[in-house]
């Protein structure tokens, strides 16, 4: 279900360098404009991580990824068969196009939700978890620290999400698939591919 009205919302705020909490297919996650640097920074304390644990992003289609990283054939096929979907692919970023307290490479998905991909539009978000590091995954607003609310402009609430695996979270190195993180898409099924 998307609200028009709420999606714009919270674009706005995104927009502005500002903290929204949205769900996304797993959890519930925190989006900020991934290109601007202060906003990136603003996640790192509202979750109080560790910089050194770069951020994933969320991006709306195939030819938005494109305009921030280096895709490879072999990683270009893997976006195309396995995405929408639940599947995280690590990739060369394009330096001058992203801060680089983002992370040392463009690590993105591009969602099955509709509601993500809306929020993506206009360029790549942020998709890290809504809690504090190291603390338990948040699948209701009522899950999530009053610390790290307190730091949020907007909030899409969705009620309790449906529990499910995160998504798995891939690289190709030298040619070699490396498997970051198993989830549900198996690393069989994309050797397949590649």
């Amino acid at each position: 279900m998307v609200d028009k009205t709420e999606i714009e919302e919270a674009k706005k705020v995104i927009k502005e360098g500002e903290l929204v909490i949205f769900p996304t297919e797993t959890a519930y996650g925190i989006a900020v404009d991934a290109t601007n640097k202060e906003a990136v920074e603003k996640v790192y304390e509202a979750k109080q991580r560790p910089s050194e644990k770069g951020l994933t992003t969320i991006v709306s289609s195939l030819e938005q990824a494109e305009r921030y990283s280096e895709l490879s054939e072999r990683e270009r096929k893997i976006v195309e068969e396995f995405m929408p979907g639940p599947l995280t692919l690590v990739v060369d970023k394009q330096e001058e196009k992203l801060p680089e307290n983002l992370n040392s490479k463009f690590v993105f998905r591009i969602p099955g939700s509709e509601l993500c991909r809306k929020l993506a539009e206009e360029g790549p978000i942020t998709a890290t978890s809504a809690n504090i590091s190291g603390r338990e995954t948040s699948y209701s607003i009522e899950d999530i620290s009053d610390r790290l609310l307190d730091k949020v402009d907007y909030i899409i609430d969705r009620g309790e999400l449906d529990r499910s695996d995160t998504s798995t979270i891939v690289e190709v190195n030298n040619g070699e698939l490396e498997l970051h993180r198993k989830g549900p898409v198996s690393r069989e099924e994309i050797e397949e591919v590649v």
